[in-house]
């Protein structure tokens, strides 16, 4: 065997062992890396214990019920039960109709109209733009005031339905909450502070609360017309820029 050929095979035989003493190392950790990835247990979630539901108190029983339901169709204590339960649901009422109609004064001094009345930014469908589906009134104070006694008339009409003993009870609590409302607003938005001066507002707004009832009592009695003439001077203000189909649209409102 020449010299040449016994020098590589001895470099084929140490490039051989080499490659083995390399190799088996590679082996035997991928196999305990294995074993390991497959002999440890997976990560549950952990959940925890739900919290005991605690039972609603319980209810008025039957005999209860019966008891309360008799004191209330007392008619001793009916007389003197009935201006709470009236103030409380009167309450209810003009939130309702005063969350279609509401406006706020977000500047002070506010700004003013061509009349020098306070203007503030209205929401509800009495105040919103044409654009949005609104009548877009003018958002002042007066308007605001004659939207509420539309939506107390409607009340109101309903409340004559009560017993006849009741019937003024119910009127002059929902007549409260309006006239609550106009103080808060005044004193809030339009810097009325004088109290003076808010009761001569407050009086003039009685004097129209009762305007309002007989116009739009004699337009139910005598027809649309008369109804439209009556929406007309109320919410318009007798404005001649005022739309008929807008002045349409509320007289079948009411």
């Amino acid at each position: 065997m020449s010299t040449s050929t016994a020098a590589s095979t001895v470099v084929r035989s140490l490039r051989h062992q080499l490659f083995r003493q390399h190799r088996q190392p590679r082996t035997s950790v991928r196999a305990i890396h294995t074993s390991q990835s497959r002999s440890a247990a997976p990560d549950l979630p952990v959940f925890k214990a739900p919290k005991p539901i605690t039972p609603p108190p319980p209810g008025p029983s039957s005999t209860q019920s019966k008891l309360i339901a008799s004191l209330r169709d007392s008619p001793g204590l009916r007389s003197t039960t009935e201006p709470y339960v009236a103030y409380g649901a009167t309450e209810d009422l003009f939130k309702v109709c005063a969350s279609t109609c509401n406006y706020t004064v977000e500047t002070h001094p506010a700004p003013k109209n061509d009349k020098g009345e306070d203007v503030g930014q209205g929401t509800g469908w009495w105040f919103e733009t044409r654009a949005a589906g609104g009548l877009e009134l003018p958002v002042i104070f007066n308007i605001w005031a004659q939207v509420m006694f539309l939506h107390m008339y409607i009340i109101t009409t309903r409340l004559r339905a009560f017993p006849k003993e009741h019937v003024r009870i119910w009127e002059q609590n929902l007549l409260d909450h309006f006239f609550y409302a106009a103080e808060d607003r005044m004193a809030m938005y339009h810097g009325m502070a004088a109290k003076g001066v808010r009761n001569k507002y407050l009086k003039d707004f009685w004097q129209q609360w009762r305007g309002t009832l007989l116009s739009y009592d004699e337009g139910l009695v005598k027809g649309d017309a008369v109804l439209a003439a009556a929406v007309w001077r109320n919410i318009w203000q007798a404005s001649e820029d005022a739309n008929i189909a807008d002045i349409s649209a509320v007289v079948a409102y009411l």
